[in-house]
């Protein structure tokens, strides 16, 4: 990697949060790469409508390759600005100047014929030569995506997720459970496994809409800070997933150990990789009676309740920060690894 200063559109990150220059992941990768990023952003996240955000993916897309003569590193930290940015390459045929870095990627299979072109299409721009690596949160994505696209694995690189974590003034126990999340959320079961029981359950779901069960309360945008105090206030945190084998729930995950909040997760290989069953979360089969057993447990259980959240806490600071995504996307970018594209 060069050493020299970079110029305005040299070196780029391209989020779908709102972030500035300062941005503490701009500050971390630049200084291991002893150059400075430019950060790019817009507002592309799950509570923004589903059409607005293909339309904010493709601008910024081109907004990017408009500049791909200048630009020697992009990181994307939304998967598909760097993927359109990769397409556009391919479809101009222009020579490959830019190392690309596709952060944050999930690809869940679709049925019938769009299924079939999505899956080109991935496929295509993952092979087209313009991607260098492409990031994945757990280990178990690595061999799985490579099968299920027919692609090199080492295309792929399993670094653990970070957060920067909003201080939460308001931590307390106020005696419900608490879940949040869209992505894969199996909403159904956790709804059906709690409603009538003695267990007051606390959701945070733009797209749910409210059970008749007393003891279930749906928030509705529920974003941010006003999310992070109501987990803040819950007695701990429920991750229910439908399919085990797609990137999901690590956030929230992150998030609830962040506060010291003990986690009941359903058996997933996307969460594998940070949290231990007995040690920092009780990690059940997705049956009613599981579930309700181990809210009791952790109800009764004292010492274990203050085991999981000490634990918790500890894994977080240690593993999870900023500064170590940083590092691990500087040696990508420092070790490029070269794949036969087909």
């Amino acid at each position: 990697m060069p050493s020299a200063e970079s110029n305005h559109w040299n070196y780029v990150i391209a989020a779908d949060m709102p972030v500035s220059e300062d941005w503490s992941f701009a500050r971390y990768l630049g200084s291991r790469l002893n150059v400075s990023f430019r950060v790019v952003s817009a507002d592309g996240r799950a509570h923004v409508p589903r059409w607005r955000r293909i339309m904010i993916y493709v601008v910024m897309a081109w907004r990017l390759f408009l500049h791909h003569r200048q630009m020697e590193v992009l990181v994307s930290w939304q998967q598909f600005f760097g993927l359109v940015f990769a397409s556009l390459c391919q479809l101009f045929r222009v020579g490959k100047r830019t190392h690309v870095i596709v952060m944050t990627f999930i690809y869940r299979p679709k049925s019938g014929w769009i299924g079939r072109l999505y899956r080109w299409w991935v496929r295509r721009t993952l092979t087209s030569g313009y991607i260098e690596r492409v990031l994945v949160f757990s280990h178990h994505e690595v061999d799985y995506y490579a099968r299920l696209l027919g692609v090199d694995a080492r295309l792929f690189h399993f670094a653990p997720l970070a957060i920067e974590m909003e201080d939460v003034e308001d931590i307390a126990d106020d005696g419900y459970w608490f879940s949040t999340g869209k992505s894969n959320r199996d909403y159904e079961f956790l709804i059906n496994a709690v409603a009538g029981t003695e267990h007051r359950l606390v959701i945070a779901c733009d797209e749910l809409p409210q059970p008749a069960a007393s003891n279930i309360q749906v928030h509705h945008h529920a974003f941010g800070e006003q999310m992070l105090q109501l987990m803040g206030r819950s007695h701990g945190v429920i991750i229910t997933l439908h399919d085990e084998h797609v990137s999901s729930g690590q956030l929230v995950a992150l998030q609830a150990m962040a506060l010291g909040k003990p986690l009941i997760v359903t058996r997933s290989q996307a969460l594998a990789d940070y949290v231990q069953d007995g040690v920092h979360a009780l990690v059940i089969d997705k049956t009613p009676p599981a579930l309700l057993q181990a809210m009791e447990r952790l109800n009764q259980d004292t010492d274990l309740y203050h085991r999981l959240s000490v634990a918790s806490r500890e894994r977080f600071a240690g593993h999870h920060s900023i500064g170590a995504l940083a590092r691990d996307v500087a040696s990508l970018l420092e070790h490029p690894v070269c794949t036969s594209h087909s």
